[in-house]
Protein backbone atom coordinates (compact mmCIF):
# COMPACT_ATOMS: atom_id res chain seq x y z
CA UNK A 1 0.00 0.00 0.00
CA UNK A 2 1.59 3.48 -1.31
CA UNK A 3 1.20 6.26 1.75
CA UNK A 4 -1.19 8.27 -0.34
CA UNK A 5 -3.53 5.28 -0.49
CA UNK A 6 -3.08 4.81 3.20
CA UNK A 7 -4.25 8.50 3.92
CA UNK A 8 -7.15 7.72 1.50
CA UNK A 9 -7.65 4.55 4.36
CA UNK A 10 -7.31 6.59 7.16
CA UNK A 11 -10.08 9.09 6.08
CA UNK A 12 -12.57 6.28 5.38
CA UNK A 13 -12.13 5.04 8.22
CA UNK A 14 -13.37 8.29 9.83
CA UNK A 15 -16.74 7.74 8.69
CA UNK A 16 -19.81 5.88 9.96
CA UNK A 17 -20.38 2.64 8.55
CA UNK A 18 -23.58 3.53 6.20
CA UNK A 19 -25.32 0.42 7.22
CA UNK A 20 -26.06 1.81 10.47
CA UNK A 21 -26.43 5.74 9.58
CA UNK A 22 -29.21 7.39 7.65
CA UNK A 23 -29.00 10.98 6.79
CA UNK A 24 -31.51 13.25 5.61
CA UNK A 25 -30.95 16.41 4.69
CA UNK A 26 -29.79 18.40 7.89
CA UNK A 27 -30.81 14.99 10.13
CA UNK A 28 -28.74 11.71 11.07
CA UNK A 29 -30.08 8.76 12.73
CA UNK A 30 -27.88 5.69 13.67
CA UNK A 31 -30.06 2.53 15.84
CA UNK A 32 -27.94 -0.03 17.85
CA UNK A 33 -27.82 -3.52 18.47
CA UNK A 34 -30.94 -3.39 21.28
CA UNK A 35 -32.85 -0.91 19.19
CA UNK A 36 -32.12 2.16 21.25
CA UNK A 37 -32.34 4.99 18.65
CA UNK A 38 -30.63 8.31 18.34
CA UNK A 39 -31.52 10.76 15.85
CA UNK A 40 -29.58 14.56 15.44
CA UNK A 41 -30.55 17.58 13.70
CA UNK A 42 -27.70 20.32 13.27
CA UNK A 43 -27.89 24.17 12.01
CA UNK A 44 -28.30 24.08 7.63
CA UNK A 45 -24.58 23.00 6.19
CA UNK A 46 -24.65 26.69 4.72
CA UNK A 47 -25.13 27.96 8.23
CA UNK A 48 -22.55 29.41 10.89
CA UNK A 49 -22.88 29.14 14.34
CA UNK A 50 -23.14 25.32 15.90
CA UNK A 51 -26.41 23.81 17.08
CA UNK A 52 -27.52 20.49 17.49
CA UNK A 53 -30.68 19.04 19.02
CA UNK A 54 -30.16 14.86 19.92
CA UNK A 55 -33.24 12.96 19.93
CA UNK A 56 -32.76 9.50 21.55
CA UNK A 57 -35.63 7.18 22.26
CA UNK A 58 -35.95 3.57 24.08
CA UNK A 59 -36.60 0.56 22.29
CA UNK A 60 -40.12 -1.56 23.28
CA UNK A 61 -44.11 -0.25 23.76
CA UNK A 62 -43.98 3.29 24.83
CA UNK A 63 -40.47 3.86 24.80
CA UNK A 64 -38.82 6.95 26.08
CA UNK A 65 -38.28 9.70 24.08
CA UNK A 66 -35.48 12.39 25.64
CA UNK A 67 -34.26 15.67 23.75
CA UNK A 68 -30.77 17.06 24.48
CA UNK A 69 -29.98 20.31 23.25
CA UNK A 70 -26.17 21.36 22.54
CA UNK A 71 -25.08 25.04 21.41
CA UNK A 72 -21.72 26.14 20.84
CA UNK A 73 -20.30 30.05 20.27
CA UNK A 74 -18.26 29.76 17.11
CA UNK A 75 -15.83 32.99 18.37
CA UNK A 76 -15.13 30.34 21.67
CA UNK A 77 -16.77 32.92 24.09
CA UNK A 78 -19.68 31.79 26.93
CA UNK A 79 -22.59 31.01 25.44
CA UNK A 80 -25.29 33.35 27.76
CA UNK A 81 -28.71 31.80 28.76
CA UNK A 82 -31.03 30.79 25.46
CA UNK A 83 -34.17 31.59 24.31
CA UNK A 84 -35.61 28.73 22.04
CA UNK A 85 -38.76 29.80 19.93
CA UNK A 86 -40.35 27.17 17.52
CA UNK A 87 -44.12 27.72 16.63
CA UNK A 88 -46.02 28.91 19.49
CA UNK A 89 -43.25 28.13 21.65
CA UNK A 90 -41.31 30.28 23.39
CA UNK A 91 -38.67 29.25 26.21
CA UNK A 92 -36.49 31.20 27.60
CA UNK A 93 -33.54 30.55 30.24
CA UNK A 94 -32.20 27.35 28.58
CA UNK A 95 -28.65 26.30 29.00
CA UNK A 96 -26.42 25.68 26.02
CA UNK A 97 -26.74 22.09 27.07
CA UNK A 98 -30.02 21.89 28.36
CA UNK A 99 -31.47 18.66 28.35
CA UNK A 100 -35.46 19.05 27.87
CA UNK A 101 -37.96 17.49 30.32
CA UNK A 102 -40.52 14.90 29.39
CA UNK A 103 -43.41 17.59 28.98
CA UNK A 104 -41.24 19.86 27.55
CA UNK A 105 -40.15 17.28 24.75
CA UNK A 106 -43.98 16.09 24.21
CA UNK A 107 -44.73 19.79 23.34
CA UNK A 108 -41.53 20.26 21.64
CA UNK A 109 -41.84 17.56 18.81
CA UNK A 110 -45.30 18.20 17.60
CA UNK A 111 -44.20 21.96 16.90
CA UNK A 112 -41.17 21.19 14.97
CA UNK A 113 -42.32 19.13 12.95
CA UNK A 114 -44.64 22.04 11.35
CA UNK A 115 -42.36 24.10 11.59
CA UNK A 116 -38.64 24.82 9.75
CA UNK A 117 -36.31 25.87 11.95
CA UNK A 118 -35.81 26.33 15.65
CA UNK A 119 -34.65 29.71 16.62
CA UNK A 120 -32.04 30.46 19.19
CA UNK A 121 -30.58 33.24 20.87
CA UNK A 122 -28.57 34.84 23.76
CA UNK A 123 -29.30 38.08 22.99
CA UNK A 124 -25.59 38.72 21.49
CA UNK A 125 -26.00 35.83 18.96
CA UNK A 126 -28.56 34.00 17.09
CA UNK A 127 -28.33 29.66 15.89
CA UNK A 128 -30.87 28.45 13.76
CA UNK A 129 -31.42 24.70 14.16
CA UNK A 130 -32.78 23.54 11.00
CA UNK A 131 -35.70 20.96 10.62
CA UNK A 132 -35.43 19.91 6.81
CA UNK A 133 -35.42 15.87 7.51
CA UNK A 134 -36.50 15.70 10.73
CA UNK A 135 -39.60 14.00 9.66
CA UNK A 136 -38.05 11.99 7.15
CA UNK A 137 -35.43 10.67 10.04
CA UNK A 138 -38.00 10.21 12.39
CA UNK A 139 -40.34 8.05 10.05
CA UNK A 140 -37.10 5.88 10.00
CA UNK A 141 -36.72 5.15 13.75
CA UNK A 142 -40.68 4.72 13.57
CA UNK A 143 -39.32 1.90 10.69
CA UNK A 144 -36.29 0.56 12.77
CA UNK A 145 -38.41 -0.03 15.50
CA UNK A 146 -41.25 -1.30 14.52
CA UNK A 147 -44.02 1.57 15.55
CA UNK A 148 -45.58 2.81 12.04
CA UNK A 149 -48.62 2.51 12.15
CA UNK A 150 -48.85 2.41 16.78
CA UNK A 151 -50.50 5.12 18.58
CA UNK A 152 -46.83 5.77 20.19
CA UNK A 153 -45.26 6.83 16.18
CA UNK A 154 -43.79 9.72 16.13
CA UNK A 155 -44.61 10.19 12.56
CA UNK A 156 -47.23 8.09 11.18
CA UNK A 157 -49.30 7.33 13.76
CA UNK A 158 -52.06 4.66 13.77
CA UNK A 159 -54.68 1.87 15.55
CA UNK A 160 -51.93 -0.86 15.62
CA UNK A 161 -51.75 -1.65 19.16
CA UNK A 162 -48.55 -0.66 21.11
CA UNK A 163 -48.13 -4.03 22.19
CA UNK A 164 -47.26 -5.05 18.63
CA UNK A 165 -43.50 -3.04 19.22
CA UNK A 166 -40.83 -5.15 19.67
CA UNK A 167 -39.37 -5.33 22.70
CA UNK A 168 -35.67 -4.23 23.22
CA UNK A 169 -33.31 -6.46 22.22
CA UNK A 170 -30.76 -7.91 25.16
CA UNK A 171 -27.17 -6.61 25.03
CA UNK A 172 -24.61 -9.57 24.46
CA UNK A 173 -22.32 -10.34 27.96
CA UNK A 174 -19.53 -8.85 28.02
CA UNK A 175 -16.94 -11.00 30.30
CA UNK A 176 -13.80 -8.79 30.55
CA UNK A 177 -10.25 -10.32 31.98
CA UNK A 178 -8.20 -7.85 34.25
CA UNK A 179 -4.71 -7.92 31.89
CA UNK A 180 -1.92 -8.62 33.98
CA UNK A 181 1.04 -6.64 35.66
CA UNK A 182 3.38 -5.61 34.01
CA UNK A 183 7.09 -7.25 34.00
CA UNK A 184 10.31 -5.46 34.52
CA UNK A 185 11.42 -7.24 31.24
CA UNK A 186 8.55 -6.63 28.60
CA UNK A 187 9.90 -4.07 26.87
CA UNK A 188 13.02 -5.76 25.87
CA UNK A 189 11.35 -8.15 24.43
CA UNK A 190 9.99 -5.93 21.52
CA UNK A 191 12.70 -6.20 19.10
CA UNK A 192 12.52 -9.99 19.06
CA UNK A 193 9.28 -9.62 18.77
CA UNK A 194 9.42 -7.15 16.02
CA UNK A 195 11.49 -9.71 13.60
CA UNK A 196 9.27 -12.24 12.85
CA UNK A 197 6.14 -9.71 12.64
CA UNK A 198 8.24 -7.28 9.67
CA UNK A 199 8.31 -10.61 7.87
CA UNK A 200 4.47 -10.90 8.41
CA UNK A 201 4.03 -7.54 7.40
CA UNK A 202 6.78 -5.80 5.36
CA UNK A 203 4.35 -3.14 3.66
CA UNK A 204 3.93 -1.67 7.60
CA UNK A 205 7.70 -0.77 7.64
CA UNK A 206 7.76 0.29 3.87
CA UNK A 207 4.93 2.98 4.84
CA UNK A 208 7.27 4.54 7.08
CA UNK A 209 9.62 7.51 5.96
CA UNK A 210 13.02 6.44 4.39
CA UNK A 211 15.42 5.33 7.37
CA UNK A 212 12.49 5.17 10.08
CA UNK A 213 10.77 2.34 12.11
CA UNK A 214 7.45 2.10 12.94
CA UNK A 215 6.46 2.93 16.76
CA UNK A 216 5.25 0.14 18.28
CA UNK A 217 3.84 -0.28 21.99
CA UNK A 218 3.57 -3.60 24.08
CA UNK A 219 1.55 -4.53 27.13
CA UNK A 220 0.96 -7.61 28.93
CA UNK A 221 -1.85 -8.92 28.07
CA UNK A 222 -1.61 -12.51 30.52
CA UNK A 223 1.37 -14.65 32.16
CA UNK A 224 2.12 -15.85 28.61
CA UNK A 225 1.12 -13.32 26.17
CA UNK A 226 1.77 -9.70 24.94
CA UNK A 227 -0.18 -7.18 22.67
CA UNK A 228 1.91 -4.74 20.33
CA UNK A 229 0.58 -2.00 18.39
CA UNK A 230 2.33 -1.16 15.73
CA UNK A 231 1.48 2.50 14.07
CA UNK A 232 1.61 1.27 10.17
CA UNK A 233 0.75 5.04 9.25
CA UNK A 234 0.42 9.04 9.94
CA UNK A 235 -1.53 11.36 8.25
CA UNK A 236 -2.08 14.96 9.10
CA UNK A 237 -4.18 14.77 12.58
CA UNK A 238 -4.56 10.91 13.32
CA UNK A 239 -2.07 7.76 12.61
CA UNK A 240 -3.32 4.67 12.05
CA UNK A 241 -1.95 0.58 13.69
CA UNK A 242 -2.59 -2.76 13.59
CA UNK A 243 -3.18 -4.84 16.74
CA UNK A 244 -1.18 -8.29 17.17
CA UNK A 245 -0.83 -10.64 20.22
CA UNK A 246 2.59 -12.50 20.75
CA UNK A 247 3.53 -15.18 23.07
CA UNK A 248 6.23 -13.67 26.07
CA UNK A 249 9.17 -15.95 25.38
CA UNK A 250 10.46 -17.84 21.97
CA UNK A 251 9.06 -19.00 19.51
CA UNK A 252 6.81 -15.63 19.67
CA UNK A 253 4.55 -16.50 16.89
CA UNK A 254 2.81 -12.60 16.16
CA UNK A 255 -0.67 -13.20 15.03
CA UNK A 256 -2.95 -10.15 14.16
CA UNK A 257 -5.82 -9.58 16.55
CA UNK A 258 -9.32 -9.85 15.41
CA UNK A 259 -11.26 -7.01 16.20
CA UNK A 260 -14.67 -6.92 14.93
CA UNK A 261 -16.90 -3.99 14.18
CA UNK A 262 -21.08 -4.35 14.47
CA UNK A 263 -21.02 -5.34 10.72
CA UNK A 264 -19.03 -7.87 11.89
CA UNK A 265 -16.09 -7.05 9.41
CA UNK A 266 -12.20 -6.30 10.55
CA UNK A 267 -11.16 -2.87 11.13
CA UNK A 268 -8.01 -0.90 11.29
CA UNK A 269 -6.92 0.88 14.30
CA UNK A 270 -7.20 4.86 14.57
CA UNK A 271 -5.38 6.75 16.93
CA UNK A 272 -5.76 3.39 18.76
CA UNK A 273 -4.66 3.42 22.77
CA UNK A 274 -5.14 0.43 25.00
CA UNK A 275 -5.66 0.62 29.13
CA UNK A 276 -6.90 -1.23 31.54
CA UNK A 277 -7.75 -4.24 29.31
CA UNK A 278 -10.02 -2.03 26.50
CA UNK A 279 -8.37 -1.04 23.20
CA UNK A 280 -9.89 1.78 21.74
CA UNK A 281 -10.06 3.60 18.38
CA UNK A 282 -11.17 6.73 16.90
CA UNK A 283 -10.92 8.50 13.70
CA UNK A 284 -11.37 11.91 13.31
CA UNK A 285 -13.85 12.84 10.06
CA UNK A 286 -11.74 15.64 9.47
CA UNK A 287 -8.69 18.29 11.98
CA UNK A 288 -11.43 20.07 14.26
CA UNK A 289 -12.61 16.77 15.14
CA UNK A 290 -16.34 17.48 15.03
CA UNK A 291 -16.95 14.32 13.34
CA UNK A 292 -15.86 11.04 12.98
CA UNK A 293 -16.39 7.42 14.40
CA UNK A 294 -15.00 4.56 17.28
CA UNK A 295 -15.00 1.86 18.61
CA UNK A 296 -13.55 -0.03 22.12
CA UNK A 297 -13.01 -3.91 22.44
CA UNK A 298 -12.48 -5.55 25.65
CA UNK A 299 -9.77 -8.17 26.40
CA UNK A 300 -11.12 -11.21 27.57
CA UNK A 301 -8.73 -13.11 28.36
CA UNK A 302 -8.52 -15.34 25.18
CA UNK A 303 -9.67 -12.67 22.39
CA UNK A 304 -11.01 -9.11 22.03
CA UNK A 305 -14.54 -8.46 21.62
CA UNK A 306 -16.26 -5.70 20.56
CA UNK A 307 -17.40 -3.56 23.91
CA UNK A 308 -19.03 -0.16 22.41
CA UNK A 309 -19.22 1.75 18.53
CA UNK A 310 -20.82 5.38 17.76
CA UNK A 311 -20.32 7.42 14.87
CA UNK A 312 -20.76 11.53 14.29
CA UNK A 313 -21.34 11.07 10.92
CA UNK A 314 -22.48 15.50 10.76
CA UNK A 315 -19.52 17.63 10.86
CA UNK A 316 -20.78 20.81 11.75
CA UNK A 317 -18.20 22.50 14.20
CA UNK A 318 -19.89 21.14 17.22
CA UNK A 319 -16.65 20.30 19.62
CA UNK A 320 -16.41 16.58 19.76
CA UNK A 321 -18.95 16.20 17.44
CA UNK A 322 -22.47 14.12 18.33
CA UNK A 323 -22.58 10.79 18.27
CA UNK A 324 -25.07 8.22 17.68
CA UNK A 325 -24.41 4.94 18.63
CA UNK A 326 -24.85 1.22 16.97
CA UNK A 327 -23.11 -0.92 19.41
CA UNK A 328 -23.69 -1.45 22.91
CA UNK A 329 -22.35 -4.50 25.47
CA UNK A 330 -23.61 -5.29 29.14
CA UNK A 331 -21.05 -6.77 31.56
CA UNK A 332 -20.38 -8.80 34.41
Amino acid sequence: MKRTLLASALLALALPASAKIYQFKDWAIACDNIRHCDANGTQAEEGDNPVSLLLTREAGPGGKLSAQLFVDAPDEGKVGKLTLKVGKIKWSGLSPEHAFSPAQTTQLLPAMLDADEVALSDGKRQWTLSLSGLKAALLKMDDLQGRIGTPGALVKKGGKPESTVPAAQAAPLLMPAPPAAARPGDQALLPAILKPLRAMDEECWQEQPEGEQPTADLYRLSASQLLVLLQCGRGAYQNGSKAWISNDAPPFRPRKAKLLNSDGEEGFLVNASFDKGELSSYAKGRGIGDCGGGASWAWTGKAFQLMSEENAPQCRGIAGGVSLRSWVTRQK
